[in-house]
């Protein structure tokens, strides 16, 4: 039995989040950066390796970013706290 598409699509997805937050961690940059100067490696990387432009490449190493703070909020709920991530639950 093979995967759908979707679950394909979804894992290569994920899989390009997890190849990001690798190299921000392997950056050592905080998960909290702002400065433009230091995300453009990110946006960058985005477009060069998953061909991917403007907003999308900035969502995209944003998503990155949010997934690192999600995994290292080992007691935080998404769902509660989810404001203190930026990420619109609540």
């Amino acid at each position: 039995m093979s995967k759908s598409n979707d679950e394909q699509a979804e894992n290569e997805y994920n899989s390009r989040i997890e190849n990001v937050a690798s190299l921000i961690i392997k950056d050592q940059t905080s998960l909290d950066e702002q400065d433009p100067q230091k995300l453009k490696r990110y946006y960058q990387y985005v477009k060069t390796n998953f061909k991917m432009e403007g907003e999308s490449a900035k969502e995209f190493v944003n998503e990155a970013f949010l997934y690192l703070k999600l995994r290292n909020a080992q007691d935080a709920d998404p769902i509660k706290e989810g404001d203190q991530f930026g990420a619109g639950f609540s």
